[in-house]
């Protein structure tokens, strides 16, 4: 699982629009991209359903970076240097050469395990890409309860598993290990909130208002206090950490004052997302382009806080602005209406 044989018959087929094309495939699984979509899923069709799915993407993203540095396992382009680094970013140069793990269940030999973990590059197991597209295409199919969506999770997550090893990012054994990892943890997600009941005791908890104090306490350490820390002692990115927070903290205050009305044509569906996903990116343009003014786009705080505030104000601008323009209806106008 940690040759690079594979690696290499993948890269045999090399060609530009294959490697193009493998590319695309692997930005599905950047924060970027998921953020967008999971901004999309909640203006669009279920603010609730987005936010649990977000929930299972962005814990399985940290359960991946847990994994990561526990296990400290080495990436292929580093341990053999006839593998490519066909993915920008990396910084691949490596004097090894065929130094592969020499059988199917072994690992790499400990030195070139020892030597990769004196780099600054990320560690290798498993494969946040592919746990990550098992949460977001499997967490879609679950949520959304559409058979058509569980049958296409599983074709989209092999797609991702081949283009992160085609780029030479990747071994076949983090491929399985972030599948494995990203099915226990939309397993879990099943369990804990997979039937309405569970998702609305959930959401009381999110709403920090009046009831039982030791679930709201629950829903503020694992949605805040323990995503900060974790960010504070380098177990997740900066990114990872601005958009996680953001979005918790206005997700809260939305349930707080009272989500909209979501029912309406598919037409303004779609409007909602596009214009979600637009104002998601200028926001994160915008503050991306001053920090980097300001020469911090590569200091945590500055990305963090720039991040966070870019997703908070996606929701915090939108909502308002779709009730305005009749997008959303809100909640207290249907009641009147209806008295």
């Amino acid at each position: 699982m940690f040759q690079t044989k594979i690696m290499i018959g993948l890269q045999a087929l090399r060609s530009d629009p294959l490697t193009w094309l493998m590319k695309l495939i692997t930005a599905t699984g950047y924060y970027s991209f998921v953020a967008t979509l999971i901004i999309a899923v909640m203006l669009g069709i279920s603010l609730r359903k987005g936010f649990l799915l977000f929930q299972l993407f962005a814990w399985t993203g940290m359960a991946s970076e847990l994994c990561k540095g526990l296990f400290g396992l080495p990436r292929p382009f580093f341990v053999d240097n006839r593998v490519l680094c066909l993915e920008s970013g990396w910084d691949s140069a490596t004097p090894l050469h065929a130094q592969g793990a020499t059988s199917f269940f072994a690992l790499p030999p400990r030195s070139v395990i020892d030597a990769f973990r004196t780099q600054t590059l990320s560690f290798g197991f498993p494969s946040g890409h592919v746990s990550g597209s098992v949460a977001i295409w499997g967490g879609l199919a679950v949520f959304s309860r559409k058979r058509w969506l569980a049958w296409l999770a599983p074709i989209f997550v092999t797609l991702v598993a081949l283009s992160r090893m085609y780029l030479g990012v990747h071994f076949l054994g983090d491929a399985l290990g972030g599948a494995l990892l990203g099915g226990l943890m939309l397993l879990l997600a099943w369990r804990l909130v997979g039937n309405p009941g569970s998702q609305e005791r959930f959401f009381a908890a999110a709403r920090l208002g009046a009831g039982a104090a030791l679930p709201r306490l629950v829903y503020a350490a694992v949605m805040f206090i323990l995503p900060m820390l974790l960010f504070i002692f380098s177990v997740i990115p900066a990114a990872f950490a601005g958009y996680f927070i953001g979005l918790n903290t206005a997700f809260t205050l939305i349930l707080r004052q009272g989500p909209p009305n979501e029912s309406a044509s598919l037409p303004v569906r779609a409007l909602r997302m596009l214009l979600g996903g637009l104002i998601f990116l200028f926001l994160n343009w915008a503050l991306g382009l001053g920090i980097g003014w300001l020469h911090l786009s590569h200091a945590p705080w500055p990305v963090f806080i720039s991040t966070g505030l870019g997703c908070f104000l996606t929701f915090w601008i939108s909502l308002p602005l779709f009730v305005r323009l009749g997008l959303y209806k809100k909640i207290i106008q249907l009641q009147t209406a209806a008295q």
